[in-house]
C-alpha cells in the first residue's frame, strides 16, 4: 500500500480538526454547565428530561393555585372572624333589649345600634379580595352579592355556585364560599315551638328591629307577646347563623390545612424533579474538566506533530 505525502498530510489535518471540534464542544459543556447541548448528545436523556420538566411544570402550576387559594381562604377566614365578632355584639344587644323595663327611647337607641351592626355585616358580606373580586359572590364575583331594597330588606343576587379549583390531580375544593352558604344557611338551632330558626342573618336582625320599633303597650297582652316573639326569633336566628358560620370556618380551616400539607409535598417534589433533571442535563465537573484538559493536550500534540511533518517527506520518515 502506497501512502503519498499529501494523503498523510490530509489525514493528520483531519485528525486535528476532529480533535479541535471535540475540544471546543467540551469547552461549551464547561461554559454552559450542560452535558446535553443537542438532542443527538443523548436522545434518551432528552426524552426523560422533557417528561420530568412537564411533570415539574404541572406541580408548579398546582403550587401557584394553592398559594392563590390559600390567600383567598385566609382572607375569607379573617372576614368571618370579624363577622362572628359583630354577631356576638348583636347577641349581647338582644339580651339587653329583652329587658322590659326599658323605655321607648332606650329601645329606639338599641334599634339604631342594631341597624349599625347590620350595616357592618352587609359591608363584610360585600368584601372584595386583592384582585377586586367579591369573595362571597360565588361565580358572579364581579358585582356585589348583597343588595338592600327600599324597605331595608337584604337580598342575595350573587352566584349560587362557588368558585372551585384543583389543588392536586384529583382534589377539587371551593376557593371561597357563596353568600347563601355563609349568611343565609342555618345550622340546627330550633325555635321554642320546634320549628327551624331563621337562617337569614339579616332577616333575624330585622325581626329585632321591628320589635324594638313597635309601640310596646304593657296593658296589651298581644303587644307584649309580639315583642317577645320578635326578639326570640331574632335571638334564635342569630344563634343559628353564628353556629353555621362557625361550621363554615371549620370547613375552610380544614381546606387550609390540606393546602399546607400539599404545598409542603409540592416543594419536596419540585426539589426531586430538579435533582433528576440536573442528573440528566448537568455536567459532572470532574469528568468534564478532565476531558477538556485531555483533549487540549491531544490537540496541542497533534498540532506540534503536524507542524513538524510539514517540512518532511515520506523519504525523511523513519
Amino acid at each position: 500500500m502506497r501512502l503519498s505525502t499529501n494523503s498523510l498530510y490530509q489525514k493528520n489535518l483531519q485528525s486535528i480538526l476532529n480533535t479541535n471540534s471535540k475540544w471546543q464542544k467540551s469547552g461549551l459543556h464547561l461554559a454552559t454547565g450542560k452535558k446535553i447541548l443537542t438532542p443527538s448528545d443523548d436522545p434518551m436523556g432528552v426524552s426523560q428530561s422533557l417528561i420530568l420538566k412537564q411533570a415539574q411544570a404541572q406541580n408548579q402550576q398546582y403550587q401557584a393555585t394553592r398559594e392563590s387559594t390559600e390567600k383567598t381562604l385566609s382572607r375569607q377566614d379573617t372576614l368571618l372572624s370579624e363577622v362572628n365578632t359583630v354577631i356576638q355584639t348583636i347577641q349581647e344587644t338582644l339580651v339587653y333589649a329583652a329587658n322590659e323595663t326599658l323605655n321607648e327611647e332606650n329601645r329606639l337607641d338599641l334599634a339604631n345600634k342594631l341597624q349599625g351592626l347590620k350595616d357592618q355585616l352587609l359591608a363584610l358580606a360585600n368584601s372584595k379580595d386583592t384582585n377586586g373580586n367579591y369573595i362571597f359572590a360565588g361565580q358572579k364575583n364581579d358585582t356585589p352579592p348583597f343588595v338592600v331594597s327600599e324597605s331595608g330588606e337584604v337580598n342575595y343576587i350573587g352566584g349560587t355556585t362557588s368558585v372551585n379549583v384543583f389543588i392536586d390531580d384529583s382534589r377539587e375544593v371551593a376557593a371561597s364560599f357563596t353568600g347563601i352558604k355563609v349568611f343565609m344557611t342555618g345550622a340546627n338551632v330550633k325555635n321554642a315551638d320546634g320549628s327551624p330558626a331563621e337562617s337569614n342573618i339579616f332577616a333575624s336582625i330585622d325581626y329585632a328591629l321591628e320589635a324594638l320599633k313597635t309601640d310596646l303597650d304593657y296593658d296589651n297582652e298581644k303587644s307584649v307577646e309580639e315583642f317577645r316573639t320578635g326578639l326570640s326569633k331574632a335571638r334564635n336566628g342569630i344563634d343559628n347563623s353564628f353556629s353555621n358560620i362557625s361550621t363554615v370556618r371549620a370547613e375552610g380551616g380544614s381546606v387550609l390545612a390540606e393546602i399546607d400539607r400539599l404545598t409542603a409535598l409540592g416543594e419536596t417534589l419540585d426539589i426531586e424533579f430538579q435533582t433528576q433533571i440536573s442528573q440528566l442535563e448537568d455536567v459532572d465537573w470532574y469528568d468534564a474538566i478532565s476531558e477538556y484538559a485531555l483533549l487540549q493536550a491531544n490537540l496541542q500534540a497533534a498540532q506540534y506533530t503536524f507542524m513538524t511533518m510539514q517540512s518532511m517527506s515520506l523519504f525523511q520518515m523513519k
